[in-house]
C-alpha cells in the first residue's frame, strides 16, 4: 500500500520547497483530489496555513489569493463591485458546498468542468502568478498550452487588470443549477453614448477549452450600436463542439451561438453604463 506523506507549510517558500519533491502535489480545497485520488502520489502539501487567502485591489488591478474559495471571492466581489462578471461566474459555479471548498488556485491549475472560471479569465485577460520552478506570471493561453510550467510550481494568486468598469453578461448552459455547464458565455463591453468602445466575448466548453470570438469582437469594436442589428451575431458566435451528455455537437453549437447573441445584446443594450 502506498504511504502518502502530508505536509503543512506556513510560508510560500516552505510550500514551494516541498512541491519540488518527486510526486508531491498541492492541496487547497481538495475537490480535484476527491475525483482523481491521491494513491499515485507520495506527498500532499496542504496550503491551509500559507497566507494566500485574500482579495485586494491596487491601482485598478484585482488580485485574488490562491486560497480564496469561490464562495468567499463571489461574496467579496458582490459587496465591492456588484455585477462584476467574476462574482456572477463564481457565485453560480457548482453547488454551495463545493463553492465553499473550491479554491481559486486549485481551479486555475486544471480548470475542471465545474470551475466556471475559465471564461471570465479569458475576457478579463487575467494572469496566473506562480512561485517555484517556473516563477512568474502567465496569461491564460500560455498556461493552457504548456502544462509543464505547473510542475514544481505553486500558484499564489490570480491578477485581473482593469476588471471592474465593464458592462458584463454571463451564461452557463446547465440542466440543473449545480450541474457541470455544457458551455459558458462571457461578455464584457464598454460604451460611450451610442458607440461601442470595446467588446470581449469568450465561449468555453467547445472543441477548444475556451475561445475568444475575435471576428465578433472586431466587427463590434468602435461601431455604433445601430450596426448591431445588421450583423449575423449567431454566425460569428458559432464554434465546434464534441459530443456531450447535454446534446450532439450540432445541437450544442446552435444553442451556444444563440446564447452568444443574447449575451452580447444584453450587454450592449443594457441601460446602466458600468458592470
Amino acid at each position: 500500500m502506498n504511504m502518502v506523506q502530508w505536509y503543512f507549510p506556513e510560508t510560500v517558500d516552505e510550500a514551494v520547497a516541498l512541491l519540488g519533491r518527486e510526486r508531491t502535489i498541492p492541496h487547497g480545497g481538495g475537490t480535484n483530489l476527491v475525483k482523481s485520488g491521491i494513491a499515485s502520489y507520495s506527498g500532499v502539501v496542504d496550503l491551509a496555513r500559507v497566507p494566500l487567502n485574500y482579495l485586494k485591489t491596487d491601482r485598478g488591478i484585482l488580485e485574488i489569493g490562491a486560497n480564496q474559495t469561490f464562495a468567499s471571492a463571489a461574496e467579496n466581489l458582490s459587496n465591492l463591485y456588484p455585477g462584476c462578471i467574476l462574482a456572477s461566474a463564481l457565485g453560480s459555479a457548482a453547488s454551495t458546498p463545493l463553492r465553499n471548498r473550491i479554491t481559486m488556485g486549485g481551479s486555475a491549475s486544471l480548470f475542471p468542468l465545474w470551475s466556471d472560471l475559465i471564461g471570465p479569465m479569458a475576457v478579463l485577460e487575467g494572469e496566473i502568478c506562480t512561485e517555484g520552478k517556473n516563477a512568474g506570471s502567465f496569461d491564460l493561453s500560455t498556461w493552457l498550452a504548456n502544462r509543464a510550467v505547473q510542475k514544481g510550481t505553486l500558484i499564489t494568486s490570480l491578477l485581473f487588470p482593469d476588471a471592474f468598469d465593464w458592462i458584463s453578461a454571463y451564461y452557463r448552459e446547465v440542466r440543473v443549477g449545480f450541474d457541470y455547464p455544457a458551455f459558458t458565455v462571457s461578455v464584457l463591453a464598454r460604451k460611450k453614448g451610442s458607440r461601442i468602445e470595446r467588446v470581449r466575448v469568450a465561449l468555453s466548453g467547445g472543441a477548444d477549452r475556451v475561445v475568444r470570438l475575435t471576428d465578433l469582437e472586431e466587427a463590434l469594436n468602435g461601431a455604433d450600436l445601430s450596426k448591431v442589428s445588421s450583423l449575423d451575431l449567431r454566425k460569428m458566435g458559432t464554434v465546434r463542439f464534441g459530443r456531450k451528455p447535454a446534446g450532439s455537437p450540432e445541437f450544442l453549437s446552435e444553442i451556444a451561438a444563440v446564447q452568444v447573441e443574447r449575451c452580447v445584446k444584453s450587454a450592449l443594450f443594457r441601460e446602466e453604463e458600468t458592470r
